[in-house]
């Protein structure tokens, strides 16, 4: 498609070969994507829940407008999975793994609109073999409601761009909105559409007319369950955005921070594929940044990974966190690579060992039980023991009757909520109103006869906050996780008695 034509929908044109072929990458992306669908709600039943997931189920059993660490939208949806397949691991991914679909298919047709049909199917293959996306598809997080809102986002902002109808707009204001109710980086593609506009001079005129205000309000409607649950509960978001940003009292600059976020990324994109994105970013600016369709994949690329970046300089953010942004990064790396290896067929060969490597990595994370590794170099280690866990805290219910089960963290909290066979009721030690989750719920009540379990890691210390509750405690176990015969963490069991 020439840059020159308008951005409107990608119509295949030429000789009926060409309109076959068209059909013909449809229906292979189609293909593709229905037989990985069917394997990711596979494999999705054969790993246990990480603590976050775990921790959401939880907060689905207490639906709210929103709640601490981020927006109501990922409990939703764990809700209706477990209201429709009960509450089980099934249940809570379900909807993980079909938006993980949607975002293949959004990916697929953006590319297909921007470039060719082959551009497209590529783009596929890549996101489908990336480490990141492999283990995002079947994991119940924020991160898959994510990436598929931004994903649609970005297709309707191409859409509204060619368009011009308020109600285009209007829709995409609302996608945009759904997407902050799971991640609050989903508001910042607002920023990166006004780059855009301010970029590409043909589009400048939008920056303030009704189109974009149609966008605003749409986003203001979507999101105002936040806004309203903000209001109700003392602002607790801006106080958990502050700690999760890494900035205390002053920003720093610390090199290694840096590196470690850039490290993440190698790890969960691989290495190869991270050089070849660096690469590809840098020769798109300088070979085709007049391009509206490069300018407009630039603007939903460069904002999320330059903000997370700049955090990194004092602390490294997580791995997953700009995820939204290889959206577009994903096409450029395809474009720029593609380009390349037709004018320089030795370059094959570097594309080739990227692919390669990525897919072996992702290969690797499905099938790591077969290499029996130690415990602490498991991959999946966060998704493996739980059910052995929870088989420890379980016998000492029985053993000492307990009133309270009590978690040092949230994380092991909600996995003892989830694992234990009643899924009882859970808590963490008293603390802070706005630490997590658990301080906006009823606390516990410790009276004369109160028996407690409190369950910890290896190195964790006995909280002030329970020696003050409690007059005694006692450890009654100390064991490691086990997942295939092999230990996977160490925990500790105490039993806290108040006289």
């Amino acid at each position: 498609m020439r840059d020159d034509l308008p951005p409107a929908a990608h119509v295949v044109t030429g000789s009926s070969g060409t309109c076959w072929l068209g059909l013909s990458a449809i229906r292979w992306a189609i293909f593709a994507l229905v037989v990985l669908t069917l394997h990711r709600l596979w494999f999705a039943t054969r790993l246990e829940l990480v603590p976050d997931e775990a921790y959401y189920w939880l907060w689905s059993k207490h639906l709210a407008a929103s709640y601490r660490d981020k927006g109501p939208a990922v409990a939703w949806v764990i809700a209706l999975g477990t209201w429709l397949f009960g509450d089980n691991v099934f249940g809570i991914r379900f909807f993980s793994v079909l938006l993980a679909m949607g975002t293949g298919w959004q990916l697929f047709l953006l590319a297909r609109r921007l470039y060719d049909d082959r551009t497209a199917l590529w783009c596929l293959l890549v996101a489908a073999i990336l480490p990141l996306f492999a283990v995002g598809s079947i994991l119940m997080t924020i991160d898959s409601l994510s990436v598929f809102f931004w994903a649609w986002a970005t297709n309707l902002c191409w859409t509204a761009l060619a368009s011009r109808k308020v109600w285009h707009w209007f829709a995409l204001g609302a996608v945009i909105g759904a997407g902050f109710l799971a991640k609050f980086t989903n508001g910042l593609q607002i920023a990166c559409i006004g780059l855009f506009l301010l970029w590409c001079k043909p589009y400048r005129a939008l920056l303030l007319s009704r189109q974009t205000f149609a966008m605003c309000l749409a986003f203001a409607l979507a999101s105002a369950p936040i806004l309203v649950w903000n209001i109700q509960t003392g602002w607790v978001h801006v106080a958990a955005l502050h700690s999760r940003s890494g900035v205390r009292d002053s920003f720093g600059i610390h090199p290694l921070e840096l590196l470690r976020f850039l490290g993440g990324e190698a790890g969960v994109l691989s290495p190869l594929i991270l050089i070849g994105l660096v690469i590809a970013v840098l020769g798109m600016l300088r070979h085709h940044r007049v391009e509206q369709r490069v300018q407009f994949l630039m603007s939903q690329f460069l904002p999320v990974y330059g903000l997370f970046l700049a955090f990194s300089l004092n602390k490294a953010g997580k791995e997953n966190w700009p995820a939204p942004a290889l959206v577009a990064g994903i096409i450029l790396l395809v474009v720029f690579w593609r380009e390349l290896t037709e004018r320089v067929s030795q370059w094959r060969w570097a594309v080739m060992a990227g692919l390669g490597v990525a897919g072996l990595m992702t290969l690797f994370l499905h099938n790591a039980d077969r290499f029996d590794l130690p415990g602490r170099l498991e991959p999946l280690r966060r998704a493996q023991g739980w059910n052995d866990f929870a088989g420890h805290v379980q016998r000492a219910r029985l053993q000492y009757g307990p009133t309270l089960l009590i978690g040092n963290h949230y994380s092991k909290a909600s996995i003892m909520a989830f694992y234990l066979p009643d899924q009882p009721r859970t808590y963490v030690p008293t603390e802070k109103y706005g630490n997590s989750q658990f301080s906006l719920w009823p606390p516990y009540q410790v009276e004369s006869g109160t028996r407690a379990l409190f369950v910890a890691g290896s190195a964790d210390r006995m909280p002030e906050v329970i020696q003050r509750e409690f007059t005694r405690y006692e450890l009654v176990d100390d064991f490691w996780s086990q997942h295939c015969g092999r230990p996977m963490s160490r925990f500790k069991i105490f039993l806290c008695s108040r006289d």
